[in-house]
């Protein structure tokens, strides 16, 4: 088979073919895109092997002595590959891919270059992908998984995602320094790479993916803001993927008022944990009002419903007009997360800078208790 076509294979079905795979490998998980050679510099290089299904030969590949000439020139019958994907079903193993596998491989890959190309240009969004080392571990957004996740409903406005990623330091998030580096990386990556790109209209969807510690995830929602239209995502273990599983049951929130008087306060959030009173008190002394958000269920894992955030974001926004009208503007508010990802960015996003007080934000250390890490201003 040659690379532009086979004997028996004319022009009209190449170019349905090329069209209905929009120029990339049909073969399952490959989508390698067939036009250009970045390390020759020939951008309009044709990487593409047009392949039969049913070989147009009876001794070719899954050839059939009455389907193979019935088929030779039926675009149906044909799949567009690279090089390497060819070679596997043509040469190296054909017997492991029948016809029926190699005919769903190429349904499949049709029916998402028209999800895709369907969902029109209001769909797109820049996805964002902030990480930074959690104890000793550094952490990683595959850019592949950010798109999955954002299918069909939305569409990548780029061909890269924004990074705001920290890595290689020496500093880990048990050391103070952690601490006083971090948040301006992010202040100033964020002004640099997005906050512009807003103002200009460059940028007018975002799609948010972050691993990090709580309290820098909090201080990433505080840059998005609640005004920014932005969808923020949550890291599933069960299965591992960025896509919300909308399964198991749905979580709701309750609030807990604290007592009214201190200018003190501590607002818990037991989402993934409950966080008690004594690990407070340990913080901030015995003269505190202590508040909480909690979830009716408390586990790693516990978001999986896009329509959960939504809820949390409500409760957030009453609870912090709650804390002000009781406490006054001038309340010393401090936060005990045990949250999320989605939760943690959402909770700093709902947070208004003009109309609600300051925080700091702590964070629970092992063997010392919370921790204050950061405080959350305008």
């Amino acid at each position: 088979m040659s690379k532009n076509g086979t004997r028996n294979l004319g022009e009209k079905t190449r170019r349905i073919v090329w069209a209905q795979s929009a120029g990339r490998c049909q073969f399952e998980n490959c989508n390698e895109p067939l036009i250009g050679h970045l390390v020759s510099g020939n951008l309009g290089a044709n990487k593409g092997y047009v392949a039969h299904i049913i070989a147009d030969s009876v001794k070719g590949p899954r050839g059939d002595e009455k389907l193979s000439p019935m088929l030779a020139n039926d675009y149906t019958n044909v799949m567009l590959l690279c090089d390497a994907c060819h070679r596997q079903i043509d040469r190296e193993n054909p017997d492991a891919y029948s016809a029926d596998r190699l005919r769903q491989m190429k349904r499949d890959h049709e029916a998402w270059v028209d999800m895709v190309l369907s969902a029109g240009p209001n769909s797109r969004s820049h996805i964002l992908q902030f990480s930074a080392p959690i104890g000793p571990n550094e952490t990683a957004v595959p850019f592949d998984d950010c798109v999955t996740a954002i299918l069909p409903e939305r569409t990548p406005a780029e061909a890269r995602p924004i990074e705001i990623k920290v890595k290689g330091m020496h500093y880990k998030d048990t050391d103070p320094t952690y601490w006083i580096v971090q948040p301006e990386v992010l202040r100033a990556d964020f002004a640099s790479k997005i906050h512009g790109r807003f103002e200009d209209s460059d940028i007018r969807h975002l799609s948010v993916f972050g691993l990090a510690p709580i309290p820098l995830l909090m201080e990433l929602g505080r840059l998005l803001s609640d005004i920014s239209i932005a969808d923020v995502y949550e890291l599933q273990r069960e299965p591992a993927q960025w896509s919300w599983p909308e399964n198991r049951e749905e979580v709701h929130f309750t609030r807990h008022r604290g007592a009214p008087g201190p200018k003190k306060v501590a607002l818990k959030l037991s989402i993934t944990n409950e966080v008690s009173d004594a690990a407070v008190v340990e913080a901030l002394g015995p003269d505190v009002s202590i508040w909480e958000i909690s979830s009716d269920l408390h586990r790693a894992g516990i978001i999986r419903h896009k329509a959960d955030l939504e809820r949390f974001r409500e409760i957030v926004r009453r609870t912090f007009d709650e804390i002000q009208n009781q406490h006054g503007s001038d309340v010393e508010l401090s936060v005990f997360p045990a949250t999320p990802v989605s939760c943690s960015v959402e909770f700093g996003r709902v947070w208004q800078p003009k109309a609600q007080p300051s925080f700091d934000v702590f964070d629970r250390v092992p063997d010392h208790g919370f921790v204050r890490r950061l405080r959350i201003k305008s």
